[in-house]
């Protein structure tokens, strides 16, 4: 009798034992690939990463005359196909040793390129798609539009089934050529896969669709920069005027009828889901998926008309994919270098009773701070000037030096939009012009802002100035508190997105 307790320790420790074995294994979401094999090809990664593209209803050149869907095509310079074509480009490959990281690299075909798991760490992986044309207003021939995913490789060292996972953590759908209206999400357990990607209508803007139900719900389907985020404006074509901010009745609502279906391997852990999901709606093959070209050889052979030129040389970069080198947390580090084109520094004439400048940069110096729960941001601003005002009750005239605001916008990008902040001002009140006497005061200021993107505007030379956005700012400021002992007009005309 007294064996039991042994044998149910001994039980118990097995089962211990196993459950910690087992939990070595990952449950973690966005995971779109896991195996034993050490190697992979960039284009059997590329197939398990491929996303969905859900076009508008209305869209009208989805289909041809056959009743096909036909776009996104493939580039004019690039072998025909009878079926819609996508693009994948493998920008960046971080690596513990950039000389293994890429196995095959000899090889001219990029299909045939190998990441060898055992040493990559992470990769930024693009999609592509090209139209012939774009339509409604500022129409033109070519239209180049992406979505970036940053991927991660994690080796599951214990675990029985799989040595190793690929999984996606954060999806960008690109707009319009400016980062600030790009539509990020990070992936969670609610992200559906294969990946769905909302495409505007006529413009072809890129938005992430996180639970794949063909509508776009800000700070669900957009989980960055929500108040700045494009989201998917279908009515744009229509040539009305579009207000700052996103607004439901911008979007229209996708039928599965106008998806078009990735080449998902039937061995991904999401085509189950994916097939019952949507097999009723499986019209015709799916997209035919390409390595992005070698821009620089097509154009070299002059095979890239000039209208082309202009969206594909900015597409970086053309000799891809680029490798470097990552110890620990290094492709986090690299990922946070992409956050700092975000980091806004403005520069304005500022007439507040005088002449002055007005400089305003990050809330934490060298990291934006998105206001919680309401989006927008958070940021210092700070002025200098000379100005001269007039105490009530006292008739007493005194000079500015300084002042410095905790200032809030709702966005970074919105051609109008509204400020406030709060914070002091130090005045020179000694009269004797060889004597200072410095006194703080409360300020607070209130105000809207008219904001351009100058690049496509015949004031694009100032974008060589360092910013696209260019702006106006009319505010009222009031000195002092219960009661204000000053108060007037502010004007600040600058470059910057605040």
């Amino acid at each position: 009798m007294k064996v039991y307790p042994k044998i149910r320790f001994l039980f118990l420790f097995l089962c211990l034992g196993s459950g910690s074995l087992w939990s070595q294994c990952l449950n973690e979401p966005g995971i779109i690939w896991m195996g034993q094999e050490s190697t992979i090809s960039f284009a059997k990664l590329a197939h398990y990463a491929a996303p969905m593209l859900w076009f508008s209803p209305d869209e009208i050149k989805l289909y041809n005359e056959q009743g096909e869907k036909q776009i996104p095509q493939p580039f004019p310079f690039d072998k025909p196909s009878e079926t819609p074509v996508v693009y994948y480009k493998y920008r960046y490959v971080y690596g513990r040793d950039v000389e293994t990281i890429v196995l095959n690299r000899q090889r001219v075909n990029p299909d045939l390129l190998l990441l060898n798991l055992k040493d990559v760490v992470a990769i930024d992986l693009d999609f592509y798609y090209y139209f012939r044309e774009e339509t409604g207003p500022t129409a033109h021939l070519h239209d180049v539009e992406s979505i970036a995913l940053q991927i991660q490789v994690v080796e599951a060292l214990d675990c029985p089934d799989y040595r190793y996972a690929i999984k996606v953590s954060k999806v960008t759908g690109r707009a319009h050529g400016i980062h600030w209206y790009n539509n990020t999400m990070r992936v969670d357990a609610q992200t559906f896969f294969p990946l769905s990607i909302l495409i505007e209508e006529g413009k072809h803007a890129s938005c992430t669709d996180k639970n794949a139900d063909g509508t776009y719900t800000p700070t669900y389907d957009v989980t960055e920069r929500i108040n700045d985020a494009w989201g998917i404006r279908d009515i744009i074509t229509s040539g009305r005027l579009v207000s700052g901010g996103f607004q439901a009745w911008m979007a229209k609502s996708r039928d599965p009828s106008s998806l078009l279906f990735p080449p998902i391997p039937e061995d991904s852990p999401h085509y189950k889901g994916f097939v019952d999901k949507f097999r009723a709606f499986f019209d015709g093959p799916p997209y035919e998926l390409r390595p992005y070209p070698d821009y620089r050889k097509e154009k070299e052979a002059g095979n890239i008309e000039k209208k082309l030129d202009r969206f594909m040389r900015s597409k970086t970069p053309h000799r891809w994919p680029r490798l470097q080198r990552a110890t620990g947390k290094k492709p986090i580090k690299q990922w946070l270098k992409e956050e700092k084109s975000y980091r806004s520094l403005s520069l304005a004439y500022r007439f507040d009773d005088a002449n002055g400048l007005s400089f305003t940069f990050p809330l934490l110096i060298f990291k934006n701070v998105e206001a919680p729960k309401t989006g927008g941001w958070l940021y210092n601003k700070v002025y200098f000037g000379d100005q001269e005002a007039i105490l009530n009750n006292s008739n007493l005239a005194f000079e500015q030096s300084f002042g410095h605001q905790i200032t809030y916008s709702s966005s970074a990008s919105r051609w109008f939009d509204g400020y406030m902040g709060i914070g002091y001002e130090l005045f020179d009140t000694d009269l004797d012009p060889k004597a200072t006497d410095f006194e703080p005061f409360m300020v607070s200021e209130i105000g809207m802002k008219f904001r351009v993107n100058v690049n496509r505007t015949p004031l694009k030379f100032l974008r060589h100035l360092g910013t696209n956005f260019w702006g106006i700012k009319a505010g009222w400021k009031n000195i002092g508190f219960s009661p204000f002992v000053y108060s007037g007009f502010v004007i600040e005309i600058g470059a910057g997105v605040f």
